[in-house]
């Protein structure tokens, strides 16, 4: 199929994050690699017309034989028992491989008519197409129960329209008469069956036909995508039994299932067209470099991939949310989210392909166009994204809200137990004496090794969390010191230890990092303060600058440059300073540009260190700072994923007019995915896994988005967003200005997509 078509490793986790769905990607993966080679779609695409595919393509016996038609549908309706995550994880993949023909139709099509018969029968399903369901009725082929079950094993195809069009159906005797348009409908010219909607006296009704059903013309169209192509469907006077009229309840159901497996399939196409990138990036030489060398093209890459983990946070909720049988309200909201982001992620990763790939990528023998294709026809078919974002704010404006639910294994309950007597003894303490209370116990920080903590596994520190959180107890933070004490145990020396980690875990000793510089902000192997070596210990000469809390701690982790012919970061070492006793320190406080001064500069005028300040080796220092022990701390997801300054303009956006509630709507996307990734993290954490790639972009999507919500609220006070006086605007004009810092503290936003680009996507290094 072309160049750069090989399955990378870039994207890491799919939609799917458990063991059992990482074997099912794996699965399907080998399969399609055997059974739709890609020579067959580069022919439906060469051929340009949907007569070339047929109503069965080649592969779709094979298809049948491994379950995949009925892999989310009930064992009695001859399916696999599985559900609609199930399904999206297929889906994901069958994207991936550009697989042709009336696959997603068709599932889509089951899916939908599972959910009205399940509703309709109120029972489990049929175990034989003779049995009765749902209170007696006849189970026979022609009836939606009885359609289910061919469509699950595969003896039809089905596509569903998913609006009605200009269809209309007028009772006639023993049904209803079809009459009207539908809208393009994915792969009907290769469906048996039609699921179509159209509008009655009583309302909007769904109704089965027959593909060969006399007064039904189906006219394939040339469509955008050869492979799946869409067609016309025109009904003249088509009677439909009243057995094939389907009850729908719930009219957002269709609409939001397709939204969740059209989302399933945008991200495999997606997650193509970032392979397709990064593999043509890491070998395709300009200017005597690969290009993905160059900051610009791993720029492109990474914003790819956390376009792409946001897509799949959002569908994975989409399709959990109908799995567990989420009110209609949470699920249209999850739905209307993962459909505003899955096919504008997937149609920008197509084009940010085709970019980097150049003028090769413009070429028609390149696949990268088939890739553009699909994801113009999906974000056709289900409408702009401003559409969906529009349908969440209103949602959520009515107060649908999404609960992310974290679910622990049995010996949580132990864990529970074991720490309830312990916690027991911070109750009604305020947060910094319920510090100090627990500090001896280890419960202060479960995560770090004894005697410190607990050598707590992921499982055991939730289980402590859900414990805190039911005693009502919190426990101060210990804010830069969170890093010194990794640090500490894993390289200070016994004195070191005892010295400075129980005062600190209890919260007496206040630590300040002392590692920027004026002319080396992130890059530390440009520091320039320099540590001599003297009789008594070092000699430290130089400057610091945005130092937090430097003129209230206690003590500093200061890198300092101890061999200055040394390269970059080996010359660099880790010292311990005591902000209150060494001489020589002048600490200026930095007027910020919300005229706050949070940070500080530090000055270091022949600053006089003992020779035991050294944290590790003499010019081991870097990798000191970098330690994190392995044994992190695992956090809790938070139970609802809308934070206050999103709530707050949630509960404002009702008047407003469109376009801001449009961004209100976006908004709630990033937030309800950075909840997603959390909650996924979690879980592969608690499962014993990597958390994968959605951990290394959680903080560029965070940051971006705190800006934009701050940056909302303020504008829409109007001209009191410029008057900085308390009953004016000064709240939110302070939450803006103190926004701006965000994509610069840890890391400029620009120095995070350098290190997703190497590290998670593997490009070279500049």
């Amino acid at each position: 199929m072309g160049r750069g078509t090989v399955r990378g490793t870039a994207v890491g986790t799919g939609i799917g994050i458990t063991e059992e769905h990482r074997a099912l990607a794996r699965s399907v993966r080998g399969w399609l690699a055997r059974a739709a080679p890609p020579g067959e779609v580069r022919e439906l695409l060469d051929a340009g017309s949907p007569a070339a595919l047929g109503a069965r393509p080649a592969h779709w016996k094979a298809l049948v034989a491994q379950g995949l038609t009925g892999i989310h549908l009930p064992e009695g309706y001859g399916g696999g028992g599985g559900g609609l995550l199930d399904l999206a994880v297929v889906l994901e993949e069958a994207a991936y491989a550009s697989l042709p023909g009336p696959y997603l139709a068709t599932t889509l099509t089951s899916a939908v008519l599972h959910q009205v018969v399940a509703a309709e029968a109120g029972a489990p399903p049929p175990a034989h197409r003779s049995s009765g369901a749902g209170g007696g009725a006849t189970v026979t082929a022609e009836t939606p129960a009885g359609v289910l079950r061919e469509l699950a094993e595969g003896d039809r195809t089905a596509a569903l329209a998913l609006a009605p069009g200009t269809l209309t159906a007028t009772p006639a005797e023993g049904g209803h008469r079809l009459d009207g348009t539908a809208p393009p409908v994915l792969s009907a010219d290769a469906a048996d069956v039609l699921l179509l909607p159209a509008a009655t006296p009583d309302g909007e009704r769904w109704f089965l036909v027959d593909a060969g059903a006399e007064g039904l013309t189906v006219r394939p169209h040339r469509s955008v995508d050869p492979t799946r192509p869409t067609a016309e469907v025109r009904a003249d006077a088509v009677s439909v039994p009243a057995d094939r009229v389907v009850q729908v309840a719930d009219p957002g159901l269709a609409r939001d299932l397709a939204a969740a497996l059209l989302a399933a399939d945008a991200c495999g196409t997606a997650a193509r067209s970032l392979d397709t990138a990064v593999a043509h990036a890491a070998v395709r030489e300009q200017f005597g470099r690969p290009i993905g060398a160059f900051q610009a093209v791993k720029h492109l890459c990474a914003d790819m991939l956390v376009r792409l983990e946001q897509a799949r946070a959002l569908t994975w909720d989409a399709a959990r949310a109908v799995d567990e049988g989420t009110g209609a309200e949470a699920r249209g909201l999850v739905a209307a989210l993962a459909a505003a982001t899955a096919p504008e992620a997937a149609y920008t990763c197509a084009k940010d392909a085709l970019q980097i790939l150049g003028g090769i990528g413009f070429t028609w023998e390149h696949d990268a166009h088939l890739h553009l294709r699909r994801t113009v026809l999906a974000r056709q078919l289900l409408g702009p994204a401003d559409t969906h974002r529009l349908r969440a704010a209103r949602l959520a404006e009515a107060g649908s809200r999404r609960e992310l639910a974290l679910e622990l294994p049995a010996e949580a309950d132990r864990h529970r137990a074991e720490a309830r007597p312990h916690l027991a003894a911070a109750r009604g303490l305020a947060p910094r004496e319920a510090r100090r209370a627990l500090a001896a116990t280890g419960y202060a920080a479960p995560h770090l090794p004894a005697p410190y903590g607990l050598d707590a596994g992921p499982v055991q520190q939730l289980a402590i969390q859900q414990e805190l959180r039911e005693q009502g107890v919190r426990i101060g933070d210990l804010s830069i010191a969170t890093w010194v004490v990794p640090s500490l145990i894993a390289y200070g020396t016994e004195e070191q230890r005892e010295r400075y980690l129980p005062a600190t875990l209890r919260g007496d000793l206040q630590w300040c990092q002392l590692f920027s510089e004026p002319d080396a902000g992130s890059d530390l192997a440009a520091l320039r303060t320099r540590a001599v070596r003297t009789g008594e210990g070092w000699r430290i000469t130089g400057q610091k600058v945005w130092t937090s809390a430097a003129r209230t701690a206690d003590h500093g982790i200061l890198l300092a440059r101890t061999d200055p012919d040394a390269p970059k970061h080996r010359g660099l070492t880790y010292f311990l300073v005591d902000m209150k006793k060494a001489r020589g320190i002048d600490i200026r406080p930095l007027k910020e540009i919300t005229g706050e001064s949070l940070f500080n500069e530090v000055y270091f005028d022949d600053v006089l260190l003992p020779a035991d300040a050294v944290v590790g080796e003499v010019g081991g220092g870097w990798r000191v700072a970098r330690d994190t022990l392995g044994n992190e701390r695992v956090h809790m997801a938070d139970q609802m994923t809308f934070d206050s300054g999103l709530e707050t303009l949630i509960a404002r956006s009702a008047g407003l007019d469109e376009a801001v509630r449009a961004r209100i709507g976006a908004l709630a996307a990033e937030a309800h995915a950075l909840a997603c990734i959390g909650l996924r993290t979690t879980l592969q954490q608690v499962s014993g896994r990597e958390p994968g790639a959605g951990a290394s972009v959680r903080k560029l999507v965070q940051t971006l988005h705190q800006q934009k919500v701050a940056e909302l609220t303020l504008e829409l006070l109007g001209p009191q967003g410029a008057v900085d006086e308390p009953a004016a605007g000064e709240r939110a004009l302070h939450g803006f200005l103190m926004s701006r810092c965000l994509t610069i503290a840890g890391g400029t936003t620009q120095i995070q997509l350098n290190v997703v680009a190497e590290r998670v996507l593997g490009l070279p290094r500049d």
